[in-house]
């Protein structure tokens, strides 16, 4: 398949130059001046290597720049970076950064350019079929539900995986370079020496490093290696309260790193949107963790030392199908995607539903009503979606707990008509001067690496202003707490409030 070069050049001749040589060799081309329609072209896919002039006029940033925003949102393309200057400091700076290559724009430079590219994309095609070799190897001998265990022509253990180190209750340090007789009976290497090179030895007795027994089933591979004859022994536990406990526990994993990807997914589209397939995803593994429970506790005895972990287990996975149920409650959209909407109640459900996560962060929630609160025509999906981004935000701005206010009452919107007002209040870290104006731009965080998306309040802003013709603004002092005011069109009807709230959440 012919590769694809992007060349970001602000000069028309130059790319043109550039463009000719890499085409004269094969290759498809894009050439673009401008930084924002290379990103896009990047977004769109199908792009095999970034060919990046490090200045270009009429830009605000400068290659290296470019690639280091590029590095931050995810995207990985290998990159060439080309300058018309001689500059060491910057050559060690952009191959530190992970620029695949640095070129100068010498009197012959286009000669080899195409040279430069194909060594480029050579590397990282091999770089990646390496990487995928190795983890596909990994995978199989760490993640192996069989024991793997290597011996050689002395019968010394020299590989043992972590099923390994499980089912024989061994360090894998403790049991290297030992006996594999310490594991298994005396009676495996007479078969070993009577077979050929891969046998089956059916099922046997191990023994674990505590002395206790396990039944095994075993099967072996021989191979001749630099005149040395090694042994690899594949080993299954088939004791049935251990195989279904082992599947529980890759359930659960599975689980847990669904769930977190799918949290994640909800930060960039809100929870109103996936909770759909946050149930559906939840409900399969949930599904199959409880039938594998209630087989086991069938066959668990009330005396067994077990049995109350196993009973804890349940009660918990009980607890997230209830969790589940609430979240499809929370996010079910009506017939009509907009409707009369009492705000109050709706914060409400919000608040209970994010109970659990204020109340492990210990924060104290006051909620507070004012009377005669009238109504809004609004999509309640989409309000929740605000009202979780506000309060997860609220959240993560008091990592030591606090205190949050949530307010409603009447008010104003600018231009003088009426409407209901939210407040969302924390005494948090706050958010410093230079960055209050940019809390609303696409990718603007000021959360760790890997703790937020800078999408959260962009999402809002859109929601709350072009959805609804409200308005949303954001006060806030550091090192004393934040304020989300949120004003939306009354729809005319007056409504009672539920009566406020003072609580730890």
């Amino acid at each position: 398949m012919t590769a694809t070069i992007l060349i970001l050049e602000d000069d028309a001749g130059t790319a043109r130059l550039q463009q000719r040589r890499l085409e004269r060799a094969g290759y498809a081309t894009y050439w673009t001046a401008d930084a924002t329609q290379a990103w896009q072209r990047l977004q769109s896919g199908g792009i095999d290597l970034l060919l990046l002039d490090q200045h270009f006029d009429g830009q605000p940033e400068d290659g290296l720049s470019f690639y280091s925003r590029l590095q931050a949102s995810g995207y990985d393309v290998p990159v060439i970076l080309i300058t018309g200057r001689h500059d060491d400091g910057l050559i060690v700076r952009a191959l530190r950064a992970g620029v695949k290559d640095y070129i100068f724009k010498s009197p012959e430079y286009l000669d080899y350019l195409p040279e430069a590219v194909h060594r480029v994309l050579e590397q990282v095609r091999l770089q990646r079929q390496l990487a995928e070799s190795q983890a596909r190897l990994a995978a199989i001998v760490e993640t192996a539900f069989d024991a793997i265990i290597t011996v050689d022509g002395y019968h010394r253990i020299t590989t043992f995986n972590p099923a390994a180190e499980r089912i024989f209750a061994t360090p894998a340090a403790q049991a290297i370079g030992q006996p594999i007789q310490i594991f298994l009976p005396e009676g495996w290497q007479q078969q070993d020496a009577a077979t050929g090179q891969s046998f089956s030895l059916g099922e046997m007795e191990g023994r674990r490093g505590d002395g206790s027994r396990v039944p095994l089933e075993v099967s072996c591979a021989r191979v001749e290696r630099q005149g040395q004859t090694f042994c690899t022994l594949i080993l299954r536990d088939i004791t049935e309260r251990k195989q279904a406990l082992e599947e529980l526990r890759a359930k659960t994993e599975e689980l847990r790193q669904t769930t977190r990807q799918l949290w994640q997914a909800a930060r960039l589209a809100g929870v109103g949107e996936l909770a759909a397939s946050i149930a559906h995803e939840l409900n399969n593994p949930l599904g199959t963790i409880s039938l594998r429970l209630e087989g086991i506790l069938a066959k668990t005895p009330p005396s067994d030392s077990r049995r109350k972990a196993l009973e804890i287990i349940e009660a918990e996975v009980e607890r997230m199908c209830r969790l589940v149920a609430n979240l499809l409650q929370f996010s079910r959209p009506g017939n009509d995607q907009f409707s009369t909407v009492h705000l109050a109640e709706e914060v409400e459900k919000t608040l209970e539903l994010f109970s659990h996560h204020l109340r492990k962060r210990r924060i104290e929630v006051q909620a507070e009503y004012g009377p005669d609160v009238p109504t809004i025509h609004a999509d309640r999906q989409q309000l929740r979606q605000v009202l979780l981004n506000l309060l997860s935000n609220a959240a993560d701005a008091m990592p030591q707990g606090g205190r949050l206010i949530v307010r409603l009452r009447r008010g104003a919107l600018e231009q003088g008509a009426p409407a209901v007002v939210l407040e969302v209040i924390d005494n948090g870290i706050g958010i410093p001067p230079e960055h209050l104006p940019q809390v609303f731009d696409p990718f603007f965080t000021t959360k760790e690496e890997g703790k937020g998306t800078g999408l959260g309040l962009a999402i809002c802003k859109r929601i709350i202003e072009q959805q609804h013709h409200g308005s949303i603004t954001i006060e806030s002092q550091p090192g004393h707490g934040t304020t989300v005011r949120i004003a939306l069109p009354v729809s005319g009807q007056v409504v009672n409030p539920p009566g406020e709230r003072n609580a730890s959440a």
